[in-house]
């Protein structure tokens, strides 16, 4: 496993408003009331960050577009 942490996708596709809010409601509550130091493989934000990356992997695959090089390489670990 690798000890980098993953980045936030900025694409959007195949994400609605109440789930990017309700993400970033998650990714906030983690951030401050979160463990404190856990390896990237097993942080609840990184999970979350995964997460959404494979749904806007998954929406680009539907529509039949390419997805950008970091979201590929962020659902991909």
């Amino acid at each position: 496993m690798s000890d980098k942490r993953l980045p936030i996708v900025k694409d959007t596709t195949g994400l609605s408003l109440f789930y990017r809010a309700l993400w970033r409601l998650q990714f906030v509550g983690f951030f401050f009331f979160g463990p404190a130091e856990l390896p990237p493989h097993r942080d609840p934000k990184e999970a979350l960050k995964r997460g959404r990356a494979q749904r806007v992997l998954r929406a680009h695959e539907a529509a039949g577009t390419q997805a950008p090089d970091e979201v590929i390489e962020t659902a991909k670990r």
